[in-house]
């Protein structure tokens, strides 16, 4: 796993100090805005451009997935009146992208090392996250006091990927079998791979790494480039 995780920690780092100018901007993920989506219709998916206007959405279905053209002639508006229509149904829409996110580990879970116990621990880290991410936007109706309806859009994404970063670890005689005799916190890079559910901007998701130890007892340190599981809160830059 070191030799797959280590590159990927050097990809990570270059491809982020590229993008730090771009995740200054105010991010639109989390919103339905215009663009390309998939839509799930009649059990098939299909290509379909969104107008995302305020009263009416229009969707211009791709004549062909082989042709740029869009058949616009025949562009479906979805309308939302004061009354709702018998025949309406829910729409969803999804959007599949990159991803970056900065995240932090909240606790970790490490199995048992050398005859060393489970561990539980929650120290400070920090972290960026890259993957791959879809997104999903369903459009509803929601009924108000006054008996009128208005658009709701529910969004929530999901996605997968790579993380690397740094953090702290408690090093003592305890986890390093008496072959040392002082106690401080290590500086560790963290690294592994994250499974993310997002609403919004606020992402939580399931972690699984292994920490390395940046100095001289990393060969003690029972837990260096072990596996531990975890639960991660992050939020999306891009």
């Amino acid at each position: 796993m070191k030799k797959f995780l280590w590159p990927a920690t050097a990809f990570i780092i270059v491809v982020f100090v590229f993008t730090s100018c771009e995740t200054l901007k105010e991010s639109s993920k989390y919103k339905f805005s215009d663009g390309f989506y998939k839509m799930k219709e009649n059990g098939k998916k299909e290509t379909v451009y969104v107008l995302a206007g305020t009263d009416t959405i229009k969707e211009y279905r791709k004549a062909s997935l082989s042709v740029s053209r869009m058949d616009t002639v025949k562009a479906v508006s979805l309308l939302f009146p004061a009354k709702k229509p018998h025949d309406f149904t829910d729409h969803t829409f999804m959007h599949a992208s990159f991803d970056l996110d900065v995240l932090t580990v909240l606790f970790k879970y490490r199995p048992p090392a050398r005859g060393f116990p489970p561990q539980f621990n929650a120290t400070f880290n920090g972290a960026v996250f890259i993957g791959y991410r879809t997104d999903l936007y369903k459009l509803s109706y929601t009924e108000t006091p006054l008996h009128d309806y208005r658009r709701h859009v529910t969004h929530y994404g999901y996605s997968m990927g790579l993380f690397t970063g740094f953090g702290t670890a408690r090093i003592d005689e305890y986890v390093t079998g008496n072959a040392l005799n002082i106690q401080y916190d290590g500086l560790v890079n963290l690294t592994g791979i994250a499974l993310i559910l997002a609403v919004d901007k606020l992402t939580a998701g399931l972690t699984f790494g292994e920490d390395h130890l940046l100095d001289r007892n990393k060969k003690l340190w029972f837990n260096n480039g072990k596996v531990w599981i975890g639960l991660s809160i992050g939020l999306n830059l891009n």
